[in-house]
């Protein structure tokens, strides 16, 4: 920012109208008198540092006798050399030109006293200005520092977070595996246990199945309505023959469909299933196994 300076300034042209004016009426009174005087006029500060000096040099007022014109005392010697030797007079002039003088002094010493000052001023006022402006920038360039480093340390905590999460995802992930790795193993081993069991089942199935088409070979073998063999087979056949329900009385129903002959009258009357097959009893036709 530029600051502009204003120049004071020290002689208005009507102060140096009126100096000019009252020195022209002074040495016109002058010259009545026979006197030559000068006076003094301010001068501006670049010239005053010019020169070295803020006045012009002064000069004492001489006093010049004039010759008197009558005939007694023209080209005398004598007489001149006596009003040579008399002491002027002072001229109540003398001492108007020396408190003017005197007063222009004092009038230049007060103007450049105040010109000092208010260059002071002017002075301290540019360097409190300055500093004040290089206050308002130290003071914006901080404040952005400060937040430039908020920003620094928010985004580091943000990255320290990251960091620490991904570790936990990456110790999670390893954890997750290890479990998955073991439940794995876990169902490989339940996998093996449960083919072994299914083929134990199976197995037993089989068995059973085969235990079942065995126990039914012979119940249709019992069931045979043919009757042959001599009396020792018949005995033999009347004790293996008996009732599936109570297990008393000699069967004599034949169940349909499955065509067992396991089940007495009574129990056969009362049987929904086949005991032998469980097959559902749709029917069933009495056998009377009495021999005439």
């Amino acid at each position: 920012m530029a600051v502009e300076a204003h120049h004071l300034d020290l002689l208005p042209s009507q102060l140096l109208r009126n100096n000019r004016e009252f020195n022209n009426s002074v040495e016109n009174q002058a010259s009545l008198y026979n006197m030559q005087m000068g006076f003094v006029t301010p001068v501006s500060g670049s010239v005053a540092a010019a020169t070295g000096s803020s006045f012009l040099p002064m000069y004492n007022p001489l006093m010049v006798p004039q010759a008197s014109d009558s005939g007694l005392t023209f080209d005398n010697a004598a007489a001149v050399a006596a009003a040579s030797r008399k002491r002027p007079r002072p001229s109540p002039f003398d001492d108007q030109s020396y408190y003017l003088q005197q007063q222009m002094f004092d009038v230049d010493r007060l103007i450049l006293q105040h010109a000092e000052r208010m260059r002071a001023e002017m002075a301290e006022r540019r360097r409190r200005f300055v500093r004040r402006i290089l206050a308002s920038v130290e003071d914006g360039v901080s404040k952005r520092l400060m937040a430039r480093e908020e920003e620094i340390a928010r985004i580091g905590r943000v990255n320290w977070a990251l960091e620490e999460r991904i570790k936990r995802l990456c110790v999670e992930n390893q954890m997750w595996r290890d479990v998955a790795q073991s439940n794995e193993a876990a169902a490989n081993a339940l996998r093996a246990s449960l083919e072994q069991v299914l083929a134990v089942q199976v197995r037993v199935k089989n068995e059973e199945a085969a235990e079942e088409g065995a126990a039914s070979s012979a119940d249709d073998a019992e069931s045979c309505c043919c009757v042959a063999g001599n009396g020792e087979d018949q005995e033999e056949a009347g004790v293996r023959r008996v009732c599936r329900g109570c297990g008393q009385r000699e069967p004599s129903v034949l169940l349909l469909p499955c065509r067992h002959l396991c089940l007495c009258a009574a129990c056969g009357a009362a049987a929904a299933s086949c005991p032998i097959c469980n097959c559902s009893n749709t029917g069933s036709l009495s056998v009377n196994m009495s021999l005439s």
